[in-house]
């Protein structure tokens, strides 16, 4: 009496997953045919043969297609991120840092407080810092630096220019006027270039942008 098989739809796989783990490898069989041992419902051993030729071809297909697929995606974002990064490169190299900040409010200072001016205009190469008040210089050359500051009613204010660790240049101003300081530095990359209160007491620093720190790469 014929024996008929059949297969559910994971048996199907399962028998494929078999084949491609190479459990097939050893048997005396063609290469477009897979060996794969059976028992059918009345447990009788038996033996399947499937043409795998047409499945070979299939996935043959779609293996070249898939790894010629990604290799040419790789290839092409490596290119787009090389081509980004020289770009950049290119941008920094050309880049002229420049900053500008002032001080949005009034502020009682304390004994060699460094000033911080926290509305920034302009930060090209962002070598400033508005939280901390320091300019980080980030390119070695010849810079312009600038700051204005103004006291508040009845009050002094005494500041300087500082270099790292080194006071340079000051201003002074009271009751509402201003001091200002301009000056150009030789300015190595990483210097610190911020403003400083002197030790006086009970000096203030008025706001409302009347109070800036500016500066800019000359050459």
């Amino acid at each position: 009496m014929a024996k008929f098989l059949t297969f559910s739809y994971f048996e199907f796989l399962s028998i494929l997953l078999i084949w491609f783990l190479g459990y097939s490898a050893g048997n005396d069989v063609d290469n477009s045919t897979v060996q794969i041992p059976l028992l059918d419902i009345q447990h009788v051993p038996l033996v399947a043969l499937f043409d795998t030729t047409n499945l070979n071809k299939v996935l043959t297909t779609y293996i070249n297609d898939t790894v010629e697929k990604t290799t040419k995606d790789k290839i092409s974002n490596m290119k787009n991120d090389l081509l980004k990064d020289i770009n950049n490169d290119l941008v920094r190299a050309d880049e002229r840092p420049a900053f500008s900040a002032s001080r949005t409010s009034s502020k009682t200072l304390g004994l060699n407080e460094v000033l911080t001016f926290d509305k920034v205009w302009l930060n090209i190469g962002n070598g400033y810092e508005p939280s901390t008040g320091v300019f980080t210089v980030p390119k070695d050359g010849i810079y312009f630096i600038s700051n204005t500051v103004m006291s508040t009613k009845g009050k002094f204010l005494h500041c300087h220019l500082w270099k790292n660790n080194e006071s340079n240049v000051g201003s002074f101003g009271t009751d509402y006027s201003s001091g200002t300081l301009n000056t150009v530095m030789a300015l190595r990359i990483r210097d610190k270039i911020y403003i400083k209160h002197d030790v006086y007491n009970n000096e203030s620093i008025y706001g409302g942008h009347w109070s800036m720190f500016s500066g800019f790469l000359i050459n």
